[in-house]
């Protein structure tokens, strides 16, 4: 795969352990309000949720955030305090990279690979995910940008615009097959699917490659 020049990623899910930040917070709701269901199960709902509401229209991270929660909990049978919604909100700048994600991301840039960020997330929110990774990124591109959530084309079509890379050299690595492989495969990128939970993958979408973690992608370049 010499001839690519830049690598795309997807933020929360392939750099930063979102699951693990989620479950976190949600142990915050459960010791209130005494909340019984799984966690991961719960995580795995908001996800669903959270598809949903962006669907609706534009509206910012944080209140996506914001309104998925409450419908969550709300299913759960909780009718949260205000402050309790925005939990997720408060807690992602703190979420961690998972514990290959910095190491990689800078072997790949001493490699001379472009690298950029390609997240349905607010610019403010998307900073300090950065600042935990350690590492630069040539293009950061928000749905605050583009106005949109993938699997909408937007972040895609502006990573082609701002970076003059042609989109045979662009390779798109991620671990969600709804928002980035899917999509970005239907847009002729080539993509790497990060599955770290060791899904059975859906049998419309073909990744170029399959990884259980960030490790080995250096390896395939």
């Amino acid at each position: 795969m010499h001839e690519v020049k830049l690598l795309s990623f997807d933020c929360y899910g392939t750099l930063i352990d979102w699951e693990a930040g989620m479950v976190k917070a949600l142990e915050i709701i459960k010791g209130k309000y005494g909340l019984e269901e799984d966690l991961h199960r719960l995580v795995d709902r908001y996800v669903q949720i959270e598809l949903e509401v962006e669907k609706e229209r534009y509206r910012k991270y944080s209140d996506v955030l914001t309104i998925s929660l409450s419908k969550l909990l709300n299913e759960a049978g909780i009718n949260p305090e205000p402050e309790d919604t925005r939990l997720f909100v408060k807690t992602l700048p703190s979420w961690p990279p998972f514990p290959e994600t910095s190491s990689v991301i800078r072997q790949l840039k001493e490699l001379g690979y472009k690298l950029a960020i390609l997240s349905n997330i607010d610019n403010d929110l998307i900073a300090q995910s950065v600042k935990l990774i350690g590492a630069e990124f040539d293009y950061i591109i928000t749905a605050e940008m583009t106005r949109s959530y993938k699997p909408a084309p937007g972040h895609w079509d502006m990573l082609l615009r701002v970076s003059g890379v042609e989109r045979e050299r662009v390779l798109h690595v991620a671990a969600s097959i709804v928002h980035d492989i899917r999509p970005a495969k239907r847009l002729g990128f080539k993509a790497v699917w990060i599955n770290r939970r060791g899904d059975t993958k859906p049998s419309d979408v073909e990744p170029d490659y399959t990884m259980p973690n960030l490790e080995p992608l250096p390896t395939i370049l």
